[in-house]
């Protein structure tokens, strides 16, 4: 894959033959374009693994591939030992297994903060109402949002309406979690914000994988960066 790179962070060393994310030999082309070649990549459990790249290398693709929103066309990807499933019920349920967090939030504009974060657990994992409602208050406090509960997306600033899209995320209990840009659309002054919950995540554990656009790789702008999300 020309241009991207992979840096990783094992947190707990003694489970890094435990892969949790296993691509082997996966290709995927757009008509001519040969996006991803041969990639080979195991995530084990508790790992941050950042995929560094320029804008068109396939980190996004790369990212959608684990939770299936792009197929492949060739090898294989697992998630904790089973095939990606194809389609119905058991893709839905790997999508909640797998927490998406996209650079444009993708919040429902029509519903508080609070009714975003309850969705899923609602329609997807079939939690009952107070459960939900618990859960998506005490997610909401642990990104930082609490108090905008009652609000709905457009009342947020960018950086809060990030911390309510991982709170969503955090709130189906995923195994993984992708970030696929996180900061990009977010102003300078928001990003430390998003990348201090993401800190957080990566200290208690959490399986990520981050994706971010970097002109140069060795800027120093990427060094910072890495050194939050792995230093912790």
């Amino acid at each position: 894959m020309s241009g991207v790179s992979v840096t990783k962070d094992v947190q707990d060393a003694a489970g890094a033959a435990d892969g949790l994310v296993v691509l082997s030999n996966v290709n995927k082309h757009f008509g001519a374009l040969h996006v991803l070649q041969d990639i080979d990549l195991s995530i084990a459990r508790g790992e941050v693994v950042v995929v560094i790249g320029p804008s068109g290398s396939g980190k996004s693709t790369l990212c959608r591939t684990i939770n299936r929103l792009e197929t492949i066309d060739s090898g294989s990807i697992t998630l904790d030992g089973k095939p990606l499933p194809a389609e119905g019920k058991e893709l839905a349920r790997l999508r909640a297994d797998v927490g998406m967090v996209f650079q444009s939030f993708n919040l429902f504009a029509h519903k508080t903060v609070l009714q975003n974060v309850m969705l899923g657990q609602l329609k997807v994992r079939k939690t009952d109402q107070a459960a939900a409602l618990e859960r998506a208050k005490s997610l909401l406090d642990r990104v930082g949002v609490g108090s905008q509960a009652d609000k709905y997306p457009a009342q947020l600033s960018g950086g809060q309406q990030q911390r309510v899209a991982i709170a969503r995320a955090l709130a189906m209990e995923p195994k993984v979690m992708l970030f696929d840009e996180p900061t990009s659309a977010l102003d300078p002054e928001m990003i430390n914000e998003v990348l201090e919950v993401m800190q957080q995540l990566a200290a208690e554990g959490m399986t990520m994988v981050v994706e971010q656009f970097f002109s140069n790789p060795r800027s120093d702008r990427a060094k910072d960066f890495l050194s939050k999300i792995l230093h912790h």
